[in-house]
């Protein structure tokens, strides 16, 4: 039982950013995005923030203006500009680097070439019921230094502005309820052989995760613990469905850059509380080691 993905052909029109400088190779950088309901309609807004919602995240594509140069693990945020409420409405991390295609979402442009990246959204508000992070917030210290006005998408965020930001829109989201999930080192998103690598920062230095290996393991293994046996679905009903950790035998941290990762001989479907044990201590347990723990606390 695979995890669902959400892919819709939307994005915003352009008016473009000519900022291209990354601030620095290693670096997570920070870029927003612009969604204008006055010329994109997003049809399935609340169907898709409540899907995001039941499974944690949610995978779809966005423009990102004549923006060339992101990295899979850049983060990203969606601002609602034209019409009230205005403000930040979603978060997450690019899965790919840009690439140039024709516009399928403005009428009066369809044909006309701009660049999009496929985008893993980790929050989405849908204004009608859970309002916006509004612009009035974002003007204070080096936040005021950011183009929020921007009609298009790929507008840096400095590295000061960025860490308010996440400030600003983790309180916003906890003050509804709506926090986010910890994220575990070795659970990160990013972009058969699968490749693993490129370091990025959230929280903790992490490798990025690529989603399609992790597909490929729940096919394969299915969604049940192989620890302990939980299956969230038989406990939590549709809430549970297609949710689990995925653990990677080899810490990602000993196996290089570049790494072929294997689904079936590399990975491993875990619960949370055994994902978090499998990692307690600076070594590493095995899938066997953690077992005969729980053996004998049950004995």
């Amino acid at each position: 039982m695979g995890s669902s993905k959400w892919y819709s052909r939307f994005g915003m029109p352009a008016c473009w950013s000519d900022q291209e400088t990354r601030e620095g190779e290693d670096a997570m950088n920070t870029f927003l995005l612009t969604w204008n309901p006055e010329r994109f309609h997003w049809d399935g807004l609340a169907e898709a923030a409540r899907e995001l919602r039941r499974q944690g995240f949610l995978d779809t594509n966005w423009t990102c203006g004549r923006r060339k140069h992101m990295d899979p693990g850049d983060r990203v945020f969606l601002i609602r500009q034209g019409v009230e409420p205005r403000g930040i409405v979603a978060s997450g991390h690019a899965l790919t680097s840009p690439v140039s295609r024709e516009i399928d979402f403005d009428e009066k442009r369809l044909g006309a070439m701009t660049n999009y990246i496929d985008v893993r959204f980790d929050a989405l508000l849908d204004p009608a019921i859970d309002g916006v992070l509004p612009r009035g917030a974002l003007n204070q210290g080096p936040l005021a230094d950011v183009n929020w006005g921007a009609q298009s998408g790929g507008i840096a965020v400095g590295a000061e502005a960025a860490e308010l930001l996440e400030e600003l829109w983790a309180e916003h989201l906890a003050g509804m309820g709506l926090v986010p999930p910890p994220v575990i080192a070795e659970e990160v998103a990013a972009p058969a052989r699968y490749v693993e690598g490129a370091t990025t920062r959230i929280a903790v230095n992490a490798y990025e995760r690529n989603p399609a290996a992790r597909e490929a393991c729940i096919q394969r293994h299915g969604v049940m613990c192989v620890v302990c046996g939980f299956d969230f679905e038989a406990l939590y009903g549709d809430l549970g469905k297609g949710f689990i950790h995925v653990h990677h035998l080899v810490p990602l941290a000993d196996v290089g850059r570049a790494y072929v990762v294997d689904p079936d001989a590399d990975l491993r479907p875990v619960c949370p509380n055994c994902h978090a044990m499998l990692h307690r201590h600076s070594s590493v347990l095995s899938i066997d080691e953690l077992k005969a723990l729980l053996t004998r606390g049950e004995s």
